[in-house]
């Protein structure tokens, strides 16, 4: 185990240790992923896609969670289509990141926030075989 020597002396001069960058590509990946994934659930929530295009890029329990947004129909308040605005992306490990961002509809700016985390996720291949790949996935969606 390695231990990490503090200094709690104020106005000492000892360097502290840096967090390790995130690695580049990762930190990429799951922000393509993520800007990706939730325009596209914007789009569901609109009524301008099925909710079935979501399969596979969001949790069981992310899908539950967006179709009773649309049965209760809470998210369509206006006729204006929502439009990610800003997306901001914390990699927690290579394997996990966490969002947060904005989404803009008509005038109205509001937040969503979210986590995203790399699993097997069933597709289909050349041919039609289905394989497993492991894949960034939505687990964790809330619009603020």
């Amino acid at each position: 185990m390695r231990g990490i020597l503090l200094d709690t002396q104020p106005g000492s001069t000892t360097p502290r240790p840096e967090a390790p960058p995130p690695d580049l590509e990762v930190a990429t990946e799951a922000r393509a992923v993520a800007v990706s994934v939730l325009a596209r659930t914007l789009e569901v929530l609109d009524g301008r896609r099925p909710r079935g295009q979501l399969t596979g890029a969001v949790s069981p329990a992310v899908l539950a969670q967006i179709t009773a947004l649309l049965q209760h129909g809470i998210v369509a308040e206006s006729v204006d289509c929502a439009r990610l605005h800003r997306l901001h992306l914390q990699v927690r490990s290579p394997g996990a990141a966490e969002f947060f961002g904005t989404y803009q509809r008509g005038d109205r700016v509001r937040a969503l926030v979210g986590t995203l985390e790399r699993r097997p996720v069933r597709v289909s291949g050349p041919g039609g075989i289905r394989r497993t790949e492991e894949r960034w996935v939505v687990t964790e969606f809330a619009l603020v």
